[in-house]
């Protein structure tokens, strides 16, 4: 008599877990471009250029600057990133579609990290 409960409890907890089941937070994410920035920077500038059409965009400097672009492509854009400094730093950079939690969760947008270094050079990151 004692074991029916422990066997009920034990029934109750296999059944709900369903293994191959993906749990997918509600949190999303925003599309747009990151730029972690050297110490000292006070102000970013960044100009993104795809299918015949620009967008320039500004923000204070900080250990890491996010600038939101609605409509981002996957495919190359034209990007001017200018620091304090004034110097306009251009690459082509491609955008990869980035994920919340996982693929599986869906809510992917399109996502760009850029990194300015001490000395001045601008990158896209892995």
């Amino acid at each position: 008599m004692r074991r029916a409960p422990v066997c009920l409890l034990l029934l109750a907890t296999l059944a709900a877990c369903h293994p191959g089941e993906t749990a997918c937070a509600a949190i999303g994410l925003s599309e747009g471009i990151s730029l972690d920035v050297p110490p000292g920077v006070t102000r970013v500038s960044l100009e993104l250029c795809w299918a015949g059409a620009c967008v320039t965009e500004s923000a204070p400097g900080g250990k890491r600057v996010f600038i939101p672009t609605r409509g981002l492509p996957t495919t190359p854009v034209r990007t001017t990133v200018t620091l304090d400094d004034g110097r306009p730093h251009t690459l082509d950079v491609t955008p990869a579609i980035a994920y919340p939690v996982s693929e599986a969760c869906g809510g992917g947008v399109p996502v760009v990290k850029l990194v300015a270094t001490s000395d001045g050079e601008v990158r896209q990151a892995p």
